[in-house]
C-alpha cells in the first residue's frame, strides 16, 4: 500500500528516512533476516511511546522527501492516519513485514515476527498490533497461526483508483 499512499516518491521517503533517528521509518525500528548471506526479509515495528515522540519528525521527513508531491498525497496520508497504526500505551505496532518471494515458506516471516515480539516484550509492551489488508489471505493465515485475532475491519480507504481495507489484528505478548 505504501506506493499508493506515498506515490512515486515512496523510494525517496524510505531511503531518506531510514538513516535518520527519531522517525517511524528509521533503521532503529527495522529488523532484517538473512538466508544464505542474502537479506531475505525485513520487519518494521515501534511502540506507542516511539510513535508519539517520532510522529512529527516522520511527517516532516515525508514532506522533505516527497517535496511538492506531498501536497498531492496529503489527503491520503490524513485518511490513512485515521485508520492505520491506532495503538494504545501498552502496544507495539508491526508496521511492515516483507519476505522476498524466493525466501517465502521457509519460516523466515515467522522468525521475524518472533524477534519483533520478543523485543516488544522486553521493552514493556503487552500487545502486538498490526493492520493486514483484508485481501492478503496468505498473511492473515500466518498471523492467525501465530495467535493474532481479528479485532475489527476498517472502513474502506480510497487512494486514487484503488480501495484498501484492513483487519486490525492483535496478539497478547
Amino acid at each position: 500500500m505504501l506506493p499508493y499512499l506515498l506515490g512515486s516518491g515512496v523510494r525517496n521517503v524510505l531511503r531518506g528516512s531510514f538513516p535518520h533517528t527519531r522517525n517511524c521509518f528509521s533503521f532503529r525500528h527495522s529488523h532484517f533476516i538473512e538466508a544464505g548471506g542474502d537479506i531475505a526479509g525485513m520487519a518494521l515495528a515501534y511502540d506507542y511511546r516511539e510513535k508519539r515522540s517520532e510522529e512529527l519528525r516522520s511527517q516532516l521527513l515525508i514532506m522533505r522527501y516527497l517535496k511538492w508531491g506531498f501536497i498531492r498525497q496529503l489527503p491520503y496520508l490524513r485518511r490513512s492516519g485515521n485508520i492505520l497504526a491506532q495503538i494504545g500505551e501498552t502496544d507495539c505496532y508491526l508496521s511492515n513485514i516483507a519476505v522476498y518471494p524466493k525466501f517465502r515458506r521457509l519460516g523466515l516471516g515467522t522468525k521475524l515476527i518472533e524477534v519483533v515480539e520478543e523485543q516488544a516484550r522486553k521493552a514493556g509492551s503487552s500487545t502486538m498490533v498490526l493492520d493486514a489488508e483484508t485481501d492478503n489471505e496468505e498473511a492473515i493465515k500466518l498471523y492467525e497461526r501465530l495467535g493474532y485475532k481479528i479485532e475489527r475491519k476498517s472502513p474502506i480507504l480510497k487512494i486514487r483508483d484503488r480501495d484498501f481495507q484492513f483487519f486490525k489484528m492483535t496478539r497478547a505478548l
